[in-house]
């Protein structure tokens, strides 16, 4: 049984890659947020060192576009699925989720994996023009 309005999505993506980028997404914010202690002690980037690596991990999630469609939006979706993916473990540290922080999390995940995504795609449009 289809699920409506996903294959709108689903037509755009490249599965694989898409879960690469998640993996790797949410890799970057577990190492990311471990390293938060030491992270915060660097001037300058200390008191922003969770928005810097949440804003990394989306980038690099969203640069992962592999066969995609749309970039943009395989790398929308690469970004949410690897915040979302951590969500489980920041509710085992801190007891619960802020719904503001997490919507506005939502939205950077969009943003920068869409963003990466369509840097990427461009990218890969021209170097299969130039071969």
């Amino acid at each position: 049984m289809a699920v409506p309005g996903f294959d709108w999505f689903s037509d755009r993506v490249d599965w694989v890659s898409l879960v690469r980028g998640a993996s790797l997404a949410f890799s970057v914010l577990v190492v990311g947020g471990l390293a938060a202690p030491l992270g915060a002690r660097i001037p300058v980037v200390g008191p922003a060192w969770l928005i810097l690596t949440a804003v990394v991990a989306f980038v690099l999630a969203g640069y992962r576009i592999g066969d995609a469609a749309d970039p943009r939006v395989h790398g929308a979706g690469a970004a949410v699925a690897g915040y979302v993916l951590v969500l489980p473990l920041v509710v085992l540290g801190t007891g619960g989720l802020d719904p503001l922080q997490v919507v506005l999390t939502l939205l950077t995940a969009v943003v920068m994996g869409a963003l990466a995504g369509h840097l990427a795609g461009g990218n890969r449009d021209r170097r299969g023009a130039a071969r």
